[in-house]
């Protein structure tokens, strides 16, 4: 059975538990539905749009966590090669499922992907 972190006293619940037993605290619809609200989704439209119109500063990678491939993309901005590159990027993005899409790039809060 899964276990979840009760959000007032951090006891370890279990995930169908309505009330903390420790400190009665009612969950939250988070809780009960099975979704970790520490998730952060990505919006694969929103990333599609970023890669066809800033490609070329690398906005996409930003958004998606990818801090240092963003980076480079800054680094080489003056030259055509993020721009086709990024567009190739929106190309991949809008081919993905949105089901692989969110396996890849959703994270957990305080977690980077590289």
């Amino acid at each position: 059975m899964q276990k979840i972190d009760c959000p007032q006293c951090s006891n370890k619940i279990d995930l169908n538990t309505v009330t903390c037993p420790q400190c009665q605290t009612v969950q939250g619809f988070e809780a009960l539905s099975g979704v970790d609200p520490d998730i952060r989704i990505k919006n694969q439209r929103l990333a599609i749009w970023f890669s066809v119109l800033f490609g070329f500063l690398g906005l996409h990678k930003f958004y998606l966590g990818q801090h240092l491939k963003g980076s480079l993309y800054l680094v080489f901005c003056w030259t055509f090669v993020p721009m086709i590159v990024g567009w190739v990027d929106a190309v991949r993005t809008l081919k993905m499922s949105p089901f692989n899409f969110q396996q890849r790039y959703s994270s957990k809060a305080g977690q980077y992907s590289a």
